[in-house]
C-alpha cells in the first residue's frame, strides 16, 4: 500500500462513486478499477459493492478508508518531520480558514510567504469558522484561522480584533432600527449571541429582518444598494464605502469587537514548515493586508 492507494479509498469513500473518485484523481476509471482490484487482493477482502446509485462499503472497506485518515495524517507528519531534520523549510501546508479571511487576507499573506519560501505548496479548505475549527482538531489541517469566539484548548493567537458598527448608505440613528429593513447573513453562534443579546438591551421588540444572505461580503453590497442596514465588522468596509456607521457598545460602555485568531497544536510546532509559518504570520499586521 502506498499514499496513492490511501487516496484512493479516502475519495472513493467521500465520492461514493466511480466515475466522480476517478475525474477528483485525474485518473481513468479502468485504472482506478484494477488498483482497486490490487487494494481487495492484498488484504483479500471485498472493499466496496457496487450499486444503480453508486458503491456502498463493505465493513471490512469502511474499516480500510476510515484507516486511510490515519495513514495519510501520519504520512504528512512523517514528511514534515524529515524535512524538519534536514533543516528544509518545503512541503505541503494544510490549511483552513474561513470564508471572509479567504478571500480578504489569505491570497496575500500566502503570497508573501511562498515569496520567501518558494518550495511550499498549500492545500487550503475554505469553510464556516465552526468547520475550520473541527479540522484543526482532527488534525485534518495544520492551521486554522477562525472568525469568533471558540473554545481551543491547545495553541491560539490573536491576529486582529474589529469594532462592530451599524452601518447604512443612508443616515440612522438607533431608535430608528426596529421600523428599518436589517440584513442579516450566515455568522457563527458567538457572534449572533452578542448581537442579539446588544438588541435585547437596546429595544423590547424584535428587529424587522428584510433579508437572510450567505455572506458578509454580500451583505454589505446589499447595504450599499440601500436595501437595509446591517450590523457589520470593521474589516469588511473599504475607504472607498460610501456608508453611514455608528459604533457598537455593550451595556458596560465597552466595544463590541469581533476577533480573528490562528488555532494550531503546539506540538505541530516541532516540524519547521509549520513553526515557520506560525512564526511568519505572528511576526507581521495581518489586519493590514
Amino acid at each position: 500500500m502506498d499514499e496513492r492507494d490511501w487516496i484512493i479509498l479516502q475519495t472513493l469513500h467521500q465520492k461514493k462513486n466511480i466515475t466522480r473518485t476517478a475525474e477528483a484523481l485525474f485518473i481513468s476509471q479502468p485504472t482506478l478499477t484494477s488498483r482497486l482490484q490490487q487494494i481487495e487482493d492484498r488484504f483479500d477482502v471485498q472493499i466496496v459493492v457496487r450499486g444503480k446509485k453508486g458503491v456502498y462499503f463493505t465493513p471490512e472497506g469502511a474499516y480500510l478508508a476510515e484507516c486511510s485518515k490515519e495513514m495519510l495524517q501520519k504520512m504528512h507528519t512523517i514528511e514534515g518531520t524529515v524535512r524538519t531534520l534536514k533543516n528544509e523549510v518545503k512541503g505541503l501546508l494544510k490549511l483552513g480558514a474561513s470564508n471572509f479571511f479567504t478571500r480578504h487576507k489569505l491570497p496575500e499573506l500566502l503570497r508573501r510567504f511562498q515569496e520567501r519560501y518558494p518550495e511550499v505548496e498549500f492545500k487550503v479548505v475554505t469553510n464556516l469558522s465552526g468547520r475550520i475549527v473541527d479540522l484543526v482538531y482532527n488534525h485534518d489541517i495544520d492551521v486554522g484561522f477562525i472568525r469568533g469566539e471558540y473554545g481551543w484548548s491547545d495553541k491560539k493567537e490573536l491576529l486582529f480584533e474589529e469594532n462592530m458598527y451599524i452601518v447604512s448608505a443612508w443616515k440612522i440613528s438607533c431608535e430608528q432600527l426596529p421600523e428599518k429593513p436589517r440584513i442579516d447573513y450566515i455568522s457563527n453562534k458567538a457572534v449572533r449571541d452578542v448581537l442579539d443579546n446588544w438588541w435585547k438591551d437596546n429595544f423590547h421588540r424584535p428587529p424587522h429582518i428584510g433579508m437572510n444572505v450567505d455572506r458578509i461580503d454580500s451583505c454589505k453590497e446589499m447595504v450599499l444598494k440601500n436595501l437595509g442596514y446591517a450590523f457589520l465588522p470593521s474589516g469588511i468596509l473599504d475607504a472607498e464605502d460610501q456608508v453611514y456607521k455608528i459604533q457598537m457598545f455593550d451595556r458596560a460602555g465597552m466595544p463590541l469587537v469581533r476577533r480573528t485568531w490562528m488555532f494550531y497544536y503546539e506540538d505541530k510546532l516541532q516540524i519547521a514548515l509549520i513553526k515557520t509559518f506560525v512564526d511568519f504570520v505572528k511576526s507581521i499586521d495581518v489586519y493590514s493586508l
